[in-house]
């Protein structure tokens, strides 16, 4: 699932001393007590001007400047408080910077489980404005733009949260995802591969990498994977199917029916489309591998539920390798009959 439901827990701002230059303390009172951030923003550039290493002016100037929605600006005097700060209070400057990237951010969540996707990118914006190297504000922008069918934007946010934190699954699973919904399959082969990298436990990374891998015709890494993946999720109907296909294109023919069969058997009453592809596989299979009965009788129960010119068409080679001719040419009219329809 790309949105990310789980919000983080709204900040608390910290508070910090009272020392510092008249307009340091001026500053702080506008600040505090005023609510005037312009007049507190002046202030507190005074109070930088006359003690450029205080840090805590740093700080309440990049607050004032962050309740003024100037994140840009903000965001650097933050780092800057946390770079000339004494060690004991670098955790303050930084829980202060994260409040409002919390604040945002929860908001973007809201917007985007609503489908205000609009307004959650604007959210998640100010967030990533105010705190750029925390990777899920990056990841849940993307999720925003995908779910506007912005995808190159979408990229764009997904490569930032894998430059700002490499270790992000998913990050990376969701810039293989956009990777492969604009048809870039060997970035996306790349992406889904540093997911199963990071976490060899990750059973829809496995699926989604093998889907690569079988894009690419490597079927045999497909097969690897898909049944790494079945190790976990063996009753997974649509994983069933692509190992028999996996199967079906290595030429192991014995091993696709009973993966087809497997496919057919978990999806009838759940996914009348899976059945029908993992049922015409299956017949074709039996009939590659001459199994011309059973190729027969899967064909027919497919019939039975679907008249189609596909399988009468089928039915009819089956029964022409069958060498009845008469049957075969019976389906083969249906076929054409169907088809003129």
């Amino acid at each position: 699932m790309r949105i990310l439901k789980t919000a983080l827990v709204l900040g608390l701002l910290f508070a910090v001393g009272c020392g510092g230059s008249t307009a340091f303390r001026s500053g702080k009172v506008y600040y505090e007590k005023n609510k005037d951030y312009v007049k507190a923003e002046q202030m507190f550039r005074q109070a930088i001007d006359e003690q450029p290493q205080n840090w805590e002016a740093h700080l309440y100037l990049a607050l004032a400047l962050a309740q003024q929605e100037k994140y840009a600006e903000a965001e650097k005097l933050f780092v800057q408080a946390q770079e000339i700060a004494p060690a004991d209070k670098k955790d303050l400057v930084y829980g202060n910077q994260h409040s409002f990237f919390v604040a945002n951010y929860n908001k973007g969540i809201t917007q985007n489980s609503t489908k205000n996707h609009d307004e959650a990118v604007e959210y998640f914006k100010k967030a990533v404005a105010v705190e750029p190297t925390f990777a899920k504000g990056h990841v849940n922008l993307g999720v925003a733009y995908s779910m506007l069918k912005d995808d190159d934007r979408a990229l764009a946010s997904f490569r930032e949260a894998v430059r700002m934190d490499a270790t992000s699954i998913e990050a990376w699973e969701n810039l293989g995802i956009t990777y492969q919904t604009m048809k870039e399959y060997t970035k996306a082969r790349e992406a889904f591969a540093k997911v199963v990298e990071l976490d060899p436990e990750d059973v829809n990374g496995k699926f989604a990498l093998a889907d690569m891998y079988f894009n690419e015709g490597n079927y045999e890494k497909s097969l690897e994977f898909y049944t790494q993946a079945a190790e976990t999720r063996g009753d997974d109907p649509a994983l069933q199917y692509q190992i028999g296909a996996s199967y079906f294109g290595l030429e192991q023919l014995s091993e696709a029916t009973m993966a087809f069969q497997k496919s057919a058997a978990l999806s009838k009453d759940t996914d009348m489309e899976l059945y029908r592809d993992a049922m015409y596989n299956l017949a074709i299979a039996h009939l590659r591998l001459e199994e011309y009965d059973a190729a027969r009788a899967t064909t027919e129960r497919l019939l039975e539920i679907e008249k189609s010119a596909e399988l009468h068409e089928l039915l009819g080679r089956i029964y022409s390798k069958m060498d009845m001719k008469n049957e075969a040419i019976k389906e083969y009219e249906k076929a054409n009959e169907l088809s003129e329809e």
